[in-house]
């Protein structure tokens, strides 16, 4: 019989309540806020005797302390500050003319609130200042005031401001982005010294080790990316970059790893091998050098390298077959050659971004990769802006669906706080905003959290006002430690402990602006009851399932918009029709829609079934499937078509719809349609191989015969390459599919 597991110890139980706060993140914010907030709260309160300006003074400090910490350079930081200030002076201005009536001050949050939430999808200072300035509108709202309030109000947000905007600077500064951009150069440099092995001829043994430390440091680089508060996703060229680069890194080490494995010899002796590997060695440790404040890689000099490598291969193709080499032969060096290229298109796109990172021009010579951003300045930071908000603004987008959730929970609260005659209408609508989640299950555990932490807190302090009284001595002398506690503990114990600690603060903070006693705390319960409570609602009534669920359609829209795009881009290569229009931007727009449900499901991840796994792999699939037609429009660019070999052209052709149907299959089965018990007529890899082959057999018996005939074979045998991998990417889809399906249909409360 199987005995049960022993029930864990004190000191176990114990540890688990213990602080965590990597690169001690939480202490900084928590000290700076501790010495800061009650300060200023003093200086408002016995300079103006304003209880209108000290309030916002108080919350201000908080918000824009611990809630808005922003990290980065010196100078980007004081702009992000000075930004969310302004920003927040006109929402109090706006909430507190929109709050003299409950049934404008409703429709106002509901704006507002999208506005902001919905801005968070640029990441960045946009994300970090989203909490804020909800507050800062929440505050205004919520406490009704008249008009000649405004100023008062304004010039507390402002004085808060600036004392945050000093303290941030000055007092124990973080540098988030800095620590991103080393992460991001140590898995360069991991994808440099893997190539260099496989350059020097190095056995597996030497490889292997060198292959797992790219892959942590590639791992290390996303996990962190995604953990981020102030990860650089913004419209700014240099963000975009970035964000670029955290994704081509993961590509680069699938290629690396992919090429590393190759024995030695494999690829034709062309002359040129050793000048393209040493390049893409050299731009992916340039492209690492480049985040950490060095040089720039050598983009022209790789650039060219490909050109000479690629023109090489393609005269010893022709050398070899006019020598009598099997045609077989032929194509499997010209497979093996490409691979190397392949990498060093990844490798290009790094450096590219990397450059841009660094602030610092690629080069007009140079045909930059299409992911990477092109445009500078306003226009192109405007570009990217609007590209962002066609992407997001659609009926799938899980940050659509967050934005809204938020919105009509916070613009309920507001109306029932202020129709209710709420005294602290402020903290039923705070009380929306702490637990309110992106699905069901979550929102109703952290409602469980929120309340039971406030009660906890009410009994404290509740305690702690009978203990001391009226005695404002004391009470200024707990004010620090409060704000401390209250700062420190959500983000480094826990979310009840941090809510317990917020409710002492209030209590204590109201007892200084107006005494009240214990009973602060007993109508801060109340409140927060009802904030929580509508919290519940609106995650019952609006996409229950969160993340989970909405990951299957954006996978399915993502997989249809890859093969349309594919389809395309084939299309151009083998049917001849080269003024075909494709729409990457689809595929690319369809690409982040997934990408944002997944970071999304890993923020719910005690709440789905699905693991980190399955997900990851999925939106992978797509991110590759694009690179492939994107290396497939860099040939039309050179100038391939299929020209010659009508009958080895149908059949690739053929065997790339096969492929593509599975693409749209695979994106049925997501939309809910039935996973076919047979997946159809497979993809052949031997039918593509005897297709290119046949056709560099033409060339070989023909070489004096139709131009395009060597084109053709060309085209054919790097055609037949991405095809056979994309129909393994797809084979390798299936049952992941089926078990996001399975996820998807498991009911929220579960």
């Amino acid at each position: 019989m199987a005995t049960a597991a022993p029930a864990p110890s004190l000191r176990e139980a114990a540890l688990r309540w213990r602080p965590r706060d990597a690169g001690l993140l939480s202490l900084r914010r928590a000290s700076r806020a501790a010495l800061l907030m009650p300060a200023l709260f003093a200086l408002a309160l016995f300079g103006t005797h304003d209880v209108q300006l000290t309030t916002f003074v108080g919350f201000g400090t908080f918000a824009l302390v611990v809630l808005a910490d922003f990290g980065g350079p010196t100078g980007s930081r004081a702009g992000a500050y000075a930004v969310t200030v302004a920003i927040g002076a006109v929402l109090i201005a706006a909430g507190t003319l929109a709050g003299q009536v409950p049934w404008v001050a409703a429709p106002a949050m509901l704006v507002v609130g999208f506005a902001v939430q919905f801005a968070g999808v640029f990441g960045g200072y946009a994300l970090a200042s989203q909490v804020a300035l909800l507050l800062a509108f929440v505050l205004a709202v919520s406490v009704p005031a008249q008009p000649d309030a405004i100023p008062a109000r304004v010039v507390g947000w402002l004085l808060a401001g600036a004392g945050a905007t000093v303290a941030a600077l000055t007092f124990w500064p973080q540098h988030e982005r800095t620590v991103l951009r080393e992460r991001a150069a140590a898995a360069c440099h991991s994808l440099a010294a893997l190539v260099e092995a496989r350059c020097g001829g190095a056995g597996e043994a030497a490889v292997r080790p060198r292959e797992e430390a790219a892959t942590d440091a590639v791992v290390t680089v996303r996990s962190e990316y995604a953990a981020t508060p102030l990860r650089p996703a913004g419209p700014t060229r240099r963000d975009r970059a970035f964000a670029e680069l955290v994704l081509e890194l993961e590509r680069g080490l699938t290629f690396a790893s992919r090429w590393a494995h190759e024995p030695p010899g494999s690829e034709p002796d062309v002359g040129q091998e050793d000048a393209l590997e040493h390049a893409v060695a050299g731009t992916l440790r340039g492209a690492g050098d480049a985040l950490t404040g060095g040089p720039a890689p050598d983009l022209e000099a790789l650039n060219r390298a490909k050109i000479e490598q690629r023109d090489a291969l393609e005269r010893w193709a022709a050398r070899a077959l006019g020598a009598g080499d099997r045609p077989d032969d032929v194509f499997d060096g010209l497979r093996a050659g490409y691979r190397l290229r392949l990498l060093s298109y990844v490798a290009l796109a790094l450096g590219a971004n990397a450059t841009i990172v660094s602030g610092r021009d690629p080069g007009a010579e140079v045909m930059l990769p299409a992911g990477t951003p092109r445009m500078s300045g306003i226009r192109g930071a405007a570009r990217r802006v609007v590209r962002t908000i066609r992407t997001d603004l659609v009926p799938g987008s899980s940050v659509l669906h967050n934005s809204l959730r938020g919105a009509a929970g916070l613009a309920l609260a507001v109306l029932l706080a202020r129709v209710l005659g709420l005294e602290h209408a402020f903290w039923a609508v705070l009380g929306t905003l702490s637990v309110l989640r992106s699905n069901a299950l979550a929102t109703g555990r952290t409602t469980l959290q929120a309340l039971a932490g406030t009660v906890a807190g009410f009994a404290i302090g509740g305690a702690f006002m009978v203990l001391v009284g009226s005695h404002a001595l004391a009470l200024w002398i707990a004010l620090p430690v409060a704000v401390f506690l209250a700062a420190y503990t959500p983000t480094a114990v826990h979310f009840v402990v941090g809510q317990a600690a917020f409710t002492i603060l209030v209590i204590v903070l109201f007892n200084l602006l107006a005494p009240a006693g214990w009973t602060v705390g007993l109508v801060r319960v109340e409140d927060i009851a009802l904030g929580t409570g509508i919290s519940v609602v609106v995650g019952l009534l609006l996409w229950p399932r969160g993340a989970r669920s909405e990951l299957r359609p954006a996978l399915a829209q993502l997989y249809r918009s890859v093969a349309g795009y594919l389809g395309g881009s084939l299309r151009r290569l083998l049917g001849g029709e080269p003024d075909v229009l494709v729409d990457r931007a689809m595929a690319v727009g369809a690409r982040d829609r997934a990408g944002e449900a997944f970071e999304q499901l890993l923020t719910e991840r005690r709440a789905h079934r699905l693991g980190f796994e399955v997900p990851a792999f999925l939106v992978t699939a797509g991110s590759y499937a694009i690179l492939v037609g994107d290396l497939l429009e860099l040939l039309v660019a050179h100038g391939y078509r299929a020209a010659g070999c009508a009958e080895d052209v149908a059949v690739v052709d053929h065997q790339a719809r096969l492929m593509l149907g599975r693409f749209l299959r695979l994106a049925d089965t997501l939309d809910g349609g039935p996973m076919p018990a047979a997946a159809g007529e497979p993809v052949s890899a031997g039918v593509l191989h005897e297709a290119a082959v046949a056709c560099l057999r033409d060339w070989a018996a023909r070489p004096d015969g139709p131009a395009g005939e060597g084109h053709t074979a060309m085209t054919l045998t790097y055609c037949a390459e991405l095809v056979e991998q994309l129909a393994a990417a797809t084979a390798e889809l299936e049952a992941p599919v089926e078990a996001a399906v399975r996820a998807a249909s498991v009911p929220w409360w579960r």
